[in-house]
Order: structure tokens, then C-alpha cells, then sequence
């Protein structure tokens, strides 16, 4: 039992992990995914453009610069505006307003415009998708599909939910453009043009299924999909709203920290930490100055790898404990022949 657990990995991505691979970082991302937004549905957009307005103080005469505007708080004042008219009977659906879902559904386009195909896929995340096994877990708080189509190319199989042992176990936090939640009003079996498949969740605590669909992990699918349709994709989004957004995928929250237990090594590559996201913050903090109390085996350590000038102080409450090395740069190939290395020397 010990060598198993000292071969097996958690392995923690952030947006930095994608960033090699062309994929923006949110302030990029959110300038692309409004630019597409303003073409597609314009009635929609300008509603949400006034908002931000509103939110950030921009004068009418002036454009609003989605480059430089917070994600975070953007996303917090559409929950403020949701909220305004939920007290006044007003509720487009359960799942958010009219304006949220369409932000969450350019946001996702954005990405898989941004997300390489597998004839243009960077060698390195083949490389990485190599060295994953099945006893390994991936926490994620990517929404792209990068892992997934890394994975497809070499023919190694990923499960979503933790059922089958057999596949590297891939959990994504943060939701997936790939995701969406089950709405037994408009999205009817006979009425889907996709394939859909259950993640279970609802089988356990949660009473509101979500569904993948492997066809939306190809970027040619999302050319002729449109907002406000079947394809609604479940992102938790930044600010306010993510007390919300969590609770429809609770169970991911709940059940990754049993890997702690099942796994040795711990790699954090590309995540930032942010000072204000109390949920991450608070999941580590509950797990990562513990390790050692987890599985009985001793010797782990922890590898974060964030070129960030900020990460050594984002992780003080780690690094301090001796459990942790901090390497201070981008993620690239030297990292990988490091996870293999500390699993063939287990």
C-alpha cells in the first residue's frame, strides 16, 4: 500500500499551467470573449456593457476597455443586478440571468478559440499527459479543455467523477466549457443536439445533475452554437456569485480531499493564489499544512511551481512548514522529468 501511495500524485493547476499553450489569463480573456459577445448578441451585450459601466464609473462618451476592467468585480455586480430584480419577481432561470449565462458562454468560446487543436497542441502537454496515471488526481481551476485533449491524443482515458479507478481522475473546480447543468424545462433529451453525459452527481448529494459533452472539447462544434441554447456551459465565475456557482458542483469540493490521503507528492503548477479567492485559499489551508497526518507515509512535499513575484508570500502559510519547495518560474519540461523523477525514485 505505501509504494502505491508513494507512485501516486495530487497535481493542482492554475491558469499558468494553460498559459504556454496561447490560452489568455482572465484580463486577456475577458477583452476576447466581450469583443465575440458584441458581434454575436448584441442586444444582450449592450446591456451588460452599460452595467459596466455603471459598476466601474465610465463616462458614455468613453469605451469600456475589457482589458484592464475586473472580472471579479464585473461578475459581482451582475450578481447585484440579479438579485435587484429577483426581489422584484423578475428570475430568467435558476442557473443565473440572461446577462451571466451569455457572459459565461463568450468566456467559454473565448477559450476554445484560444485552446490548440491536437494537430497544433504544444509538445510539452503531451509530454505531461505521458507521465499522468491512473492512480494520479488532477485538481483543476482551468475551465479549458487542454488536459483533456492531451489526454485524448495519447488514448489515455480521464474520469470526471472519481468512479472508475482505471483512468487518471481529472477534477475540475472551476466547471468546464464542456459542462452544463441539467434544466428539465429547456433541456429535454428530445431537444438535444449534442451528446450528454451524466456526471452522477445528483445519483449522491446534489440534487441538480451536470452533463459533459465530449463534442464541445472540439473547437469545430462551437461555430454554429449559440448563446442562451443548449449549450450553456457551467463556469464558476470570479466575485460574489462563486458562493452560489460552488454549490451546484459541492461534491467536487467535498471529495478531492480523500486524494490527500490516497497520494504522495503534491505539484501546484500555474496557480496564483489569489489573496481575496477565500474558497481555494480555505481548501488549502484545510489540507496542505496536514500532509503529513494524511496517509501515514512520510516524506511528501509539496512543489509549487508560479513565476509570480508575489508567490512566495501567497504561500508562506506553506512554504513556512518545511513541507514545501517553491520553484519561482513558468512551468515547462524540467518540471515534468521532475514529477517523474520523484515518482521513480518512490
Amino acid at each position: 500500500m505505501n509504494a502505491r501511495i508513494k507512485g501516486s500524485r495530487t497535481i493542482i493547476l492554475g491558469a499558468g499551467f494553460s498559459a504556454a499553450a496561447g490560452i489568455p489569463l482572465t484580463g486577456a480573456l475577458l477583452k476576447v470573449a466581450m469583443d465575440i459577445f458584441s458581434r454575436e448578441c448584441p442586444g444582450v451585450f449592450s446591456r451588460v456593457d452599460g452595467y459596466a459601466r455603471d459598476c466601474f464609473q465610465i463616462p458614455e462618451v468613453e469605451t469600456v476597455d475589457y482589458s484592464v476592467v475586473s472580472l471579479s468585480e464585473l461578475c459581482t455586480f451582475l450578481e447585484y443586478i440579479e438579485l435587484r430584480e429577483f426581489g422584484g419577481g423578475e428570475r430568467f432561470k435558476t442557473s443565473g440571468s440572461r446577462e451571466k449565462l451569455c457572459l459565461k458562454f463568450y468566456l467559454a468560446k473565448a477559450v476554445m478559440q484560444a485552446t490548440p487543436t491536437v494537430e497544433s497542441l504544444p509538445a510539452m502537454y503531451v509530454e505531461f499527459a505521458r507521465e499522468l496515471h491512473e492512480t494520479d488526481f488532477v485538481l483543476t481551476f482551468n475551465w479549458d479543455p487542454l488536459l483533456e485533449i492531451a489526454l485524448d491524443s495519447i488514448g489515455k482515458t480521464y474520469s470526471y467523477n472519481f468512479d472508475n479507478s482505471q483512468c487518471v481522475k481529472l477534477c475540475k473546480l472551476h466547471g468546464s466549457i464542456n459542462w452544463r447543468l441539467d434544466d428539465s424545462e429547456l433541456f429535454k433529451p428530445e431537444n438535444r443536439r449534442l451528446m450528454w453525459n451524466s456526471m452522477g452527481f445528483a445519483e449522491g448529494m446534489l440534487e441538480t445533475e451536470i452533463y459533459h459533452s465530449p463534442q464541445l472539447l472540439q473547437r469545430a462544434f462551437w461555430a454554429s452554437c449559440q448563446s442562451l441554447s443548449e449549450v450553456e456551459p457551467f463556469l464558476v465565475l470570479p466575485g460574489y456569485g462563486k458562493a452560489f456557482d460552488v454549490r451546484s458542483n459541492a461534491v467536487l469540493w467535498y471529495k478531492p480531499e480523500w486524494a490527500f490521503a490516497f497520494t504522495h507528492d503534491v505539484f501546484i503548477i500555474g496557480l496564483s493564489l489569489a489573496p481575496d479567492d477565500f474558497f481555494i485559499r480555505s481548501f488549502f489551508l484545510s489540507n496542505l499544512p496536514h500532509l503529513e497526518s494524511y496517509s501515514g507515509v512520510s516524506g511528501r512535499r509539496i512543489h509549487i511551481v508560479n513565476p509570480d513575484s508575489n508567490a512566495l508570500a501567497n504561500y508562506d502559510f506553506v512554504l513556512s512548514s518545511g513541507l514545501a519547495v517553491l520553484h519561482q518560474e513558468p512551468f515547462g519540461s524540467k518540471h515534468i522529468e521532475l514529477m517523474r523523477h520523484h515518482r521513480v525514485a518512490a
